[in-house]
């Protein structure tokens, strides 16, 4: 066939259709000719070869028009180096059944696919105050596989709209979602050979694991086609729709590795452009070395998306008008790990990690994430357990401040099993009683196991799926971390938006932050504490809201903390403690002055 061609737009990068017909945006990667090949998308049988005229172009972007083009078809881009896939393109076609080793006998190839680039079928949510957020981080395929879900739901996003109603009620306000852009995830080696022609072809291995986290470079444009259906484009919608239909914003995660992607901040931008405007996605978590967030914060088209990032010059945030990029690391969990499993912890270090915040930024606090132990192995395991990721366990962190307590790994030990549920009771209670916005991993409110593996970014198995048990521990934790969420959300003295000044600004008797031990009014932590009471004044949020207190003891016997008193009447109540499986369904009236709180355990308080 002989298509005929028009000068395109230039509006969108990639192929979509367009006028009842076909419109193709593509950047050359390098001056000279460039050529579109088309095919059959169902049996890959090339139609036509078409070059693409230099007049159809500005600089290397070529912008064309195939009017008379229709029908089920796909693409590849083809220069003098050969041909490649459209790093632009919206979908992908090959990789749509999960983990398919036959893909082997094509060298698993894949092609570019004809895109809708309307953005009015995803609908956009009002932003979640970065002070309300709590997150909750997935995998779409793990978070779905052992969740007692219909064979249709597993592994893919109607999993996860399946279990909204679940996070819900746990009160998750924002998802984190690993990568859902189409990757490969077959792991394989590529070599290039020399036909007997003299030409250079590329042969593919066998295939030798998965990249199941998805981290690594990709087609950042489309989505996965394993994870959203026949029509991936319209699946990453519904996605969208359900959660925001839901009352909570969608963040995705986006790994970039390849030094010529960290250097192109426009690509990186466009990327992040398209799945803001196209599916109405809230905000990123950026993973990489070196990226451009000055650059993309400055960004208009994305002045009002939510950055996540390890680092930033906070010079760079000087102008902003209100708070969108905040620190992901894991400053919090190390300091606390160390103070539960007493590796000289400072309970000086966990309190400031505790009240961190910025007026131009903010943080995520996490105690236990993707990449290293579950919160259940960090008490069950002393050491790391990769042997099954092949690398003879050499892969992962070493450095993981856990401990076994007396048992590696799963043990029908009551007292073990005590201990370890009160140290990931106490985790979540300071991980939400802290001003930095929570983030909890996919299963670790159900007891979560990796069995001991800290890095199982290729475990497409029980190891790496996140578990959802119903025995009576993890349906206790269920109920806890939903009580812990809920107390949270109910006390805003404890999660202020701005960074506590630590006096009494405002005349009402009490500093917005203070810290107390076995006497009131502390001005110095001592390193030599491993103990603190956490004073937040609810008279900094309105005349009505209640006191926290949050007395943590990491020693291993009882101690007791002074209480300090309060205006108007009000009084202390003791609203759980974490060595035991929930909340008082009615809080206890505490002494007028101290409070024992048992070694190992944290009291929440309210002054009501």
């Amino acid at each position: 066939m002989s298509l005929e061609m028009k000068k395109g737009s230039f509006l969108n990068y990639g192929a979509f259709h367009c006028r009842g017909g076909v419109e193709l945006t593509v950047v050359a990667r390098r001056e000279g000719g460039l050529s579109v090949i088309f095919y059959d998308k169902k049996t890959k049988k090339m139609l036509e070869e078409v070059t693409l005229s230099k007049s159809m172009s500005v600089g290397r972007v070529y912008s064309v028009f195939f009017p008379a083009l229709k029908g089920d078809i796909c693409y590849m881009l083809k220069d003098s180096d050969g041909i490649y896939l459209d790093p632009y393109a919206p979908v992908i076609s090959g990789r749509e059944k999960w983990n398919d080793v036959s893909r082997k006998k094509n060298d698993f190839d894949v092609y570019g696919c004809v895109g809708e680039c309307c953005a009015d079928f995803s609908e956009k949510l009002t932003a979640v105050s970065p002070e309300d957020m709590v997150i909750y981080k997935l995998h779409v395929r793990g978070f779905t596989e052992q969740n007692g879900l219909p064979a249709s739901a597993r592994g893919n996003y109607k999993g996860i709209i399946k279990k909204l109603p679940y996070l819900k009620e746990l009160g998750i306000t924002s998802l984190l979602l690993m990568p859902v852009y189409d990757f490969e995830e077959i792991r394989y080696h590529s070599y290039k050979v020399t036909e007997p022609d003299d030409t250079v072809g590329e042969v593919t291995s066998e295939p030798f694991g998965v990249n199941y986290w998805g981290y690594g470079d990709a087609s950042y444009f489309a989505p996965k086609a394993s994870y959203f259906g026949s029509d991936p484009q319209k699946g990453m919608d519904t996605l969208v729709n359900a959660v925001h239909r839901a009352g909570m914003e969608i963040l995705l995660e986006f790994s970039f590795t390849s030094e010529k992607i960290i250097n192109n901040p426009r690509f990186i931008s466009n990327i992040l452009i398209w799945w803001h405007m196209r599916y109405k996605v809230d905000g990123f978590h950026l993973i990489g070395e070196g990226l451009p967030i000055k650059y993309l914060l400055s960004h208009p088209k994305l002045s009002d998306v939510k950055i996540f990032y390890d680092r930033v010059d906070e010079r760079d945030l000087s102008h902003e008008q209100h708070k969108r990029f905040f620190y992901y690391n894991d400053d919090f969990i190390y300091p606390l790990r160390r103070l539960e499993n007493h590796m000289d912890g400072s309970v000086a270090e966990l309190a400031n990690q505790m009240r961190k915040q910025g007026k131009k930024f903010g943080f995520v606090n996490y105690t236990a994430e993707k990449t290293g132990f579950t919160l259940l192995d960090a008490y069950s395991y002393g050491e790391k357990h990769n042997e099954a990721n092949g690398e003879e366990n050499r892969d992962g962190s070493n450095y993981n401040c856990s401990s076994n307590h007396g048992y590696e790994g799963r043990t029908n030990s009551r007292n073990v099993n005590r201990k370890r549920l009160v140290c990931i009771r106490s985790d979540f209670a300071l991980l939400m009683l802290s001003q930095g916005i929570p983030l909890i991993t996919e299963g670790d409110e159900s007891l979560n196991s990796a069995e001991g593996n800290n890095n199982p970014y290729g475990q497409d198995n029980p190891v790496g799926w996140a578990q959802f048990s119903n025995k009576k521990d993890a349906r206790y934790l269920r109920e806890f971390v939903k009580q812990l969420i809920k107390f949270r959300s109910d006390h805003p003295a404890i999660r202020s938006a701005l960074p506590m000044k630590q006096c009494d600004y405002i005349g009402c008797g009490l500093p917005d932050l203070s810290y107390h031990d076995r006497e009131p009014w502390i001005m110095g932590i001592g390193p030599e504490k491993k103990g603190l009471g956490i004073l937040y004044a609810g008279a900094y949020v309105s005349k009505d809201s209640e006191d926290v207190m949050v007395l943590m003891n990491f020693y291993y016997e009882d101690r007791t903390y002074a209480l300090p008193g309060l205006k108007d009447s009000r009084k202390w109540y003791l609203c759980a403690n974490t060595g035991e499986e929930a909340f008082y369904e009615n809080p206890i009236l505490c002494n007028e002055d101290e409070i024992t709180v048992p070694g190992g355990t944290v009291s929440i308080l309210a002054g009501r």
